[in-house]
């Protein structure tokens, strides 16, 4: 479900292409210090956002450096690396694991690679209790509205932005908790939608569930995904952010578009 959160490279300058893709490869680099050469099949965008969102709002200190990696083993790449870096890492993992249980559950493939990341989940629960809760419940409930078919699918989106929300608060006594939370509610809400929509005829072909009403017009996907994304703005907004904001604004205003206006080509 993940992957939507991209940002339009063609409306990036060379010299923000190169600090996106820096704060990517740091993403990369930490997942490997910590969790494996094979974490970095877990690695999103999605999480890139976060952590420069993070990075941004905290101020945080950037450490920067060169290295080749297995995906990029002949010439060496700059990546940049904050506080926020590990706990974005933190967040990929814990969402990952909880993403190929369900995967695992509703398609019985994955098993093997679960089992490796169950060793992983106790430390990462303790470590944030709020936060493993609320994707614990929040899958559970979305797990029971799929087995009796509902076709709310703004309800089923908001259960998923809750759980995003969540992740996005990473101090809840910071003075920005709320805007973050609705910021990443937001955006859970878009990117379910968005998934729902992308993966429409492929869930009708298979016969899976899908939230979205058969016959469901683009006019009224455009308006939902308009909602999800008018809140997630909204929130953004009011963070006093500056270092990288023209690169989350694409991200947020354009880049999370792409796959819409793909799938309408």
């Amino acid at each position: 479900m993940f992957g939507y959160v991209l940002a339009n490279a063609s409306s990036l300058s060379k010299e923000e292409k190169e600090i996106y893709k820096a704060h990517y490869c740091g993403l990369c680099h930490v997942l490997r210090e910590r969790y494996g050469q094979k974490a970095i099949m877990a690695l999103s965008y999605d999480m890139v956002f976060l952590e420069m969102v993070l990075s941004d709002l905290t101020d945080a200190t950037e450490t920067k450096g060169a290295e080749r990696c297995v995906p990029h083993p002949v010439k060496e790449h700059a990546y940049t690396i904050t506080p926020c870096t590990e706990y974005a890492a933190d967040m990929q993992m814990l969402l990952g694991y909880y993403s190929l249980l369900d995967k695992v559950r509703d398609e019985g493939k994955g098993k093997s690679e679960e089992k490796k990341m169950r060793s992983l989940l106790p430390d990462l629960e303790k470590k944030y209790p709020r936060i493993a809760e609320s994707i614990r419940n929040g899958l559970a409930l979305i797990g029971e509205n799929e087995d009796i078919n509902s076709k709310d699918a703004e309800g089923m989106s908001l259960l998923f932005g809750k759980i995003l929300g969540e992740v996005f608060v990473y101090d809840e006594s910071s003075f920005f908790s709320d805007d973050l939370r609705g910021l990443g509610c937001g955006l859970g809400r878009f990117i379910y939608l968005l998934d729902a929509w992308c993966d429409r005829k492929k869930d009708e072909k298979e016969g899976a569930y899908n939230p979205l009403e058969k016959g469901i017009t683009e006019d009224q996907m455009r308006q939902l995904l308009l909602d999800a994304a008018a809140a997630a703005s909204d929130a953004f907004e009011r963070l006093p952010l500056d270092q990288h904001v023209f690169i989350l604004r694409n991200i947020l205003y354009s880049g999370i578009w792409s796959k819409f206006k793909e799938e309408k080509k």
